[in-house]
């Protein structure tokens, strides 16, 4: 979207002011009635002329979409103004923005858009659009303008993002919050709300791959209970929430969305559950076939195929596994607050990347069987604690779901791997 003229840097009261004067000549000259202060009428307090809406938009099913949008939009029908001012505004193509984002040192700008083209962008992607128009007194509105174009301009435009804690929707809310000289701040800060895990499970409950790596990755911290002024990090929470109050004067459904977010996530533990039934029944299965003496005598074929695909599960498994446990450690040197103390690095951690690198040889080769023994079976133990830890009172990280498939995922490997070394050193069983 390009960005709108300049046309709004200055004082929109200033601007008209001027324009009246430079009209006036004429207009008298003309015969043309006096102006209102000339009657003995009042003139028009500055910013009665403008109108001020927050222009939600709901969910969409990109990653970047899934929490929805805000920006305040500021009119003058006057002068024909219209822009959105718009806090989420980011460029992939950005120099160095592949390294801020694994940094968590994203940038993002604030820009004032036309109001007309980023609302049908919007309409066009089916998110579904809502406006509420603000009642806001005329000065708190020329307060909030003079506040939006000082923030937009280049050496101010620039943050540092945040996803649950300043981003468009907290951006927004915070300006807001400011003309209204702190009302709402102070009306739901101590409500209770749920925490950023609910929201986020519900949220991006449609797209496995996401729900999975985000609730996986994100530590204790978001457990802990938030409030509703917290809550409005999600545009659709913040609309929400201004129904209760008297600051929305009227709203307009500019567009339906073809999708509506869940109220609550749905139930998943279940499904956990018989994830990790399934692969650690998979790895043991595999792993008793591989080893069976009379399998391996009436036919060896099936034993190594056997032996391969426990192999092949169990070293992509710690390959997965190990890798995340990098990526848990190396969070700690990054912005990524809400990865830091993860509990789910006893679930998966740098000893399933060296299980990963010693399994293959162990199993086929003959080579490093102790190291991979050992490994998995400490791997195995850590993961056991990781459960056992979860009585100890302050251990509260929501990690359930993630259990009931590491935990046996980890048994299984620290059992069948053992077994599979001991039959190679064992003589064949004969007919």
């Amino acid at each position: 979207m390009s960005k709108p003229s300049g046309m709004c840097r200055t004082s929109l009261f200033l601007a008209a002011s001027l324009a009246a004067c430079a009209t006036w000549p004429a207009a008298a000259a003309g015969g043309q009635e006096p102006a209102p202060g000339e009657q003995g009428l009042p003139e028009p307090e500055p910013g009665s002329e403008l109108r001020v809406s927050l222009t939600t938009v709901g969910a969409g099913p990109v990653v970047y979409e899934m929490f929805g949008h805000n920006a305040i939009r500021i009119q003058d029908p006057a002068t024909g103004l219209d822009i959105s001012y718009n806090w989420g505004m980011f460029d992939l193509s950005q120099e160095g923005f592949f390294w801020r984002f694994l940094l968590g040192d994203w940038q993002y700008w604030m820009a004032g858009l036309s109001s007309e083209g980023m609302i049908a962008s919007y309409v066009a992607s089916d998110r579904g659009v809502v406006e509420q128009e603000l009642d806001l007194t005329p000065a708190r509105r020329l307060e909030l303008l003079e506040m939006v174009e000082l923030n937009r301009r280049p050496e101010n435009a620039y943050y540092r993002y945040q996803y649950f804690l300043d981003n468009c929707s907290t951006r927004a809310r915070d300006a807001l919050d400011t003309v209204l000289g702190g009302s709402l701040r102070a009306r739901f800060a101590n409500l209770p709300g749920e925490t950023f895990r609910f929201h986020t499970r519900r949220l991006t409950e449609g797209n496995p791959l996401v729900y999975v790596s985000l609730d996986f990755f994100m530590s204790g911290r978001g457990d802990r209970p938030i409030t509703a002024w917290d809550e409005m990090f999600i545009p659709m929470m913040m609309r929400d929430f201004l129904r209760e109050t008297d600051v929305v004067t009227s709203e307009a459904v500019l567009d339906e969305p073809a999708r509506v977010p869940l109220t609550e996530p749905p139930p998943r533990f279940l499904w956990f559950a018989l994830t990790g039934v399934l692969l650690a029944g998979l790895l043991a299965s595999s792993a008793w076939v591989g080893t069976a003496a009379r399998v391996r005598a009436a036919n060896p074929r099936i034993s190594r195929l056997a032996r391969a695909e426990f192999a092949g599960i169990a070293g992509i498994w710690s390959l997965v596994a190990g890798l995340s446990g990098l990526v848990m450690i190396v969070s700690h040197f990054t912005a990524h607050e809400f990865m830091h103390w993860n509990e789910n690095f006893l679930q998966a951690n740098p000893l399933s990347l060296v299980l990963a690198v010693a399994l293959v040889p162990a199993v086929f080769a003959g080579r490093w069987r102790r190291l991979a023994t050992r490994t998995a079976q400490l791997a195995a133990g850590v993961s056991v604690l990781g459960l056992v830890m979860q009585v100890v009172p302050g251990i509260d990280q929501v990690n359930g779901y993630h259990l009931v498939v590491t935990v046996p995922a980890h048994l299984a490997i620290a059992w069948g791997l053992p077994a599979m070394v001991r039959a190679d050193t064992e003589p064949s069983a004969t007919s």
